[in-house]
């Protein structure tokens, strides 16, 4: 992709941390234009961000907008989003546009009044965090959406989620907190816990490390305590409870990716969020293998793939191809 100069110089000079209020605007337009605008920017940010990293001029740039993230007078708008030293890139926020991440606000009635709503929406590869109106803190994982309200009602607190996030909820006995998924509901008033709940999945889960949770599961209600995780299988609607591992739970947090006695297709899925490509496995049989292990944040997708190649009890080849976007694997 051949970039305009015009917009060639917006990147320098945003790595520099010398745009005007005006350049900053026209540079977070740009971004949100597609999704290809976004991979271009992020390719010139690890290629010369690494040239220029230990400069004053970069480093002041950095603390300021760190400096402007972290605010303390904005860290309770509903449009803050805080992001966390997950992202390889510099953070840049344009008026709820968040750099690596989609932001837009929704207009919906609740209570006969307007309730300004937000999403977020993470790409595959990256991960967020945000802190809610009420203190709520939200970690979200790859390939989540994360719908809630600008300031929550005096009677309840909700949101909705579709993918993974470790939530610390704010403590609140009398306005309790509710997460809507695609296949149940969850009820809080403080607590702290992991929830997977993409669609795509054979399960969805909850990993309870504090306080209590109650889900919602059609006409079926279940009470969670710490150390239990709820299982729910998405094709049956079976559920089940047994003794969680709370570690593991959260490694992703940390960019590990820990595979549990998973199947190659479970594997699969993990990895295209991960790394956000599409991996095709042409023998069905395949899908089936299990395998268990963990993954270093800073191993590649190849270095991943040779060692559950070289674990394998069945040998099988892939193949990547020249935008390392696709996988088959035969």
């Amino acid at each position: 992709m051949n970039v305009d100069p015009y917009i060639n110089n917006l990147f320098k000079g945003y790595l520099h941390g010398n745009l005007s209020g005006e350049q900053e605007l026209r540079l977070g337009e740009w971004l949100t234009d597609s999704d290809q605008n976004y991979t271009e920017f992020k390719k010139y940010l690890s290629e010369n961000r690494l040239i220029q990293s230990y400069s004053d001029e970069t480093n002041r740039t950095w603390r300021q907008v760190r400096q402007k993230t972290f605010s303390p007078k904005r860290s309770h708008t509903a449009r803050t989003m805080m992001i966390s030293g997950w992202l390889k890139i510099a953070a840049l926020i344009i008026m709820a546009i968040v750099t690596g991440f989609y932001i837009r606000s929704i207009v919906g009635a609740e209570t006969n009044r307007q309730a300004d709503l937000n999403e977020i929406i993470v790409p595959k590869g990256e991960k967020a965090q945000v802190i809610l109106s009420d203190g709520t803190h939200v970690y979200l994982n790859s390939g989540s959406h994360f719908r809630y309200p600008a300031t929550f009602s005096k009677k309840k607190r909700m949101v909705t989620l579709t993918g993974e996030a470790f939530f610390e909820v704010a403590k609140d006995k009398t306005n309790p907190f509710i997460i809507g998924t695609p296949n149940f509901s969850v009820r809080v008033t403080g607590t702290s816990f992991n929830l997977m709940t993409y669609p795509e999945d054979a399960e969805n889960s909850l990993t309870l490390h504090t306080g209590k949770v109650f889900i919602n599961q059609g006409k079926q209600e279940y009470a969670i305590k710490p150390g239990e995780k709820y299982i729910l299988e998405t094709a049956t609607g079976m559920a089940v409870i047994k003794a969680a591992d709370l570690q593991k739970s959260i490694l992703w947090k940390d960019g590990i990716i820990v595979i549990d006695s998973l199947d190659l297709g479970k594997i699969a899925k993990i990895l295209e969020r991960r790394f956000n490509v599409q991996i095709t496995i042409r023998n069905e049989n395949y899908k089936k293998i299990r395998y268990a292990g963990q993954f270093k944040p800073r191993e590649t997708l190849e270095e991943i793939l040779e060692l559950i190649k070289k674990s394998s009890p069945v040998k099988f080849t892939y193949e990547i191809n020249k935008s390392g976007t696709e996988i088959i694997i035969k």
